[in-house]
Order: C-alpha cells, then structure tokens, then sequence
C-alpha cells in the first residue's frame, strides 16, 4: 500500500474508533450493544480491500477492548470475528463484483455471514468465557443474538450505501485515491 492509502486507512480506522465510542445503545437485550464502527470499515473494505479492512478491524478490536474495557480479551476477538467476517465477505465479493449491486450483494453476504459465524461463535465460546450454559445461550438467540447481529449489520449496510459512492468521489476530488483506482 502506498502512504495515501495508508493514510486513507488510518483515519477511516480512527472514525470507526470515534463511532464505536461515542454511539452506543443496546438493542434486544441490554447487553448487545449497537455501535456504527463497522461504516468506515466497509468503506475500507470497498475502496482497498478486504485485507486493509481485516487489518483495521484487528487494530481496532484491540483499542476498542483497551479504551472501553467491554469483554477484555475475549471481547476484542469477538468484534475482530464479527466484524472481520462482515467486511472480509463484503469487500471480497465487491472486489469481484465493482458496482453498485456488487456492493448491495456484499453488504447481504456478508450480514448473513457474520450472523452465522456469531451464533456458532457465541454458543461455543460464551460457555467457555462466561460460564454460561449452553442451553441458556440457545434461549438467547432469537430474542436476542440472531436479530441483533443481522439488525447491526442492516442499519451499517443501509448507512454505508448511502454515502459510500459520495465520499469515495470526494476522495477521488482530493487526489486521496486515483482515478481508476475504484470500478464502480
């Protein structure tokens, strides 16, 4: 990657840690928190990849656990899987698809990817990190963990095709990215 990119991707990365700071509210149950950091990692997703966006995503995990001290350790691998499946997927079928209806279509597999990966991911782990029965976790899964995670990706899909072409053409305007450099 060359410095723009890198630069581009820093202060994406930092906006998503802003966003994950500053908006938070519980949906379904008071413990799955909302938060809209996963925007600007879609938008790295799309304009360099879904390895720049992985790598955002694994920074962020980390500060996220440090500054809001939410899950510690297990938290941290938790967002890293939930949001590394969403933008890996997004991103990856985006790059083979460059379009809008590429994007629309990477933005559905990937909520539908990490809804799957974090219904496995919380029956297995919670068990083993919280001490939580099993069969406690599968009673919170259609009131609470299914709809919340497809619910987060929803809203953050619908948020980043609205202004995902607008800013990838100011940053086009600003010589952040160059002409060709995005197919949409």
């Amino acid at each position: 990657m060359d410095t723009k990119k890198i630069t581009t991707t820093a202060v994406l990365a930092a906006f998503s840690l802003v966003l994950m700071l500053l908006i938070r509210f519980p949906i379904f149950l008071p413990f799955l928190i909302y938060e809209p950091g996963d925007i600007p990692i879609l938008i790295i997703a799309f304009l360099f990849g879904p390895g720049a966006a992985l790598g955002a995503t694994f920074i962020l995990s980390i500060l996220m656990a440090v500054f809001t001290g939410l899950g510690g350790p297990f938290g941290a691998f938790m967002h890293f899987l939930a949001t590394g499946v969403f933008a890996g997927c997004a991103g990856y079928f985006y790059q083979q698809h460059h379009n809008k209806l590429g994007a629309i279509k990477g933005l559905v597999i990937g909520s539908i990817a990490m809804t799957a990966v974090m219904a496995g991911a919380n029956l297995i782990l919670n068990p083993i990190f919280y001490g939580i029965p099993r069969e406690q976790v599968l009673q919170m899964m259609l009131p609470g963990i299914l709809p919340f995670n497809l619910t987060k990706a929803i809203i953050n899909s619908v948020i980043t095709v609205l202004i995902y072409k607008k800013l990838s053409n100011f940053m086009r305007s600003k010589s952040l990215i160059k002409r060709g450099e995005l197919k949409e």
